[in-house]
């Protein structure tokens, strides 16, 4: 199942989730930096209140997503240790084995 076809597949898709996991908190807290500014000339009640909230809200999403990597594994293991399943899991053996891979690339 693991062969040089499925690691490079994987290696892929794991080096768009890590580009993914990095740019979008960062683009948030580009943004969430606008609204603030937003906020500080703003004269308006009203318009600090949404502001306010789409602040908080971008927050909540950067966080989220950067932990989504962590959470996934998780809940897998957690619904997993609840409901035992009877599945072909060798997809995550490989996937193990390309992550780790890419660690000791980016530790070198």
């Amino acid at each position: 199942m693991c062969n040089s076809d499925m690691q490079m597949i994987l290696g892929i898709i794991i080096t768009i989730l890590n580009v993914i996991r990095f740019f979008i908190p960062i683009v948030l807290i580009i943004l969430c930096t606008i609204d603030i500014f937003k906020i500080i000339v703003s004269k308006k009640e009203d318009e600090i209140k949404d502001l306010r909230k789409d602040v908080i809200r971008k927050i909540i999403y950067a966080v989220i997503i950067y932990l989504i990597p962590f959470l996934v594994p998780f809940f897998f293991h957690l619904v997993d240790q609840l409901i035992p399943f009877n599945y072909d899991d060798s997809w995550k053996e490989c996937w193990d084995i390309v992550e780790q891979s890419k660690k000791n690339q980016q530790n070198t």
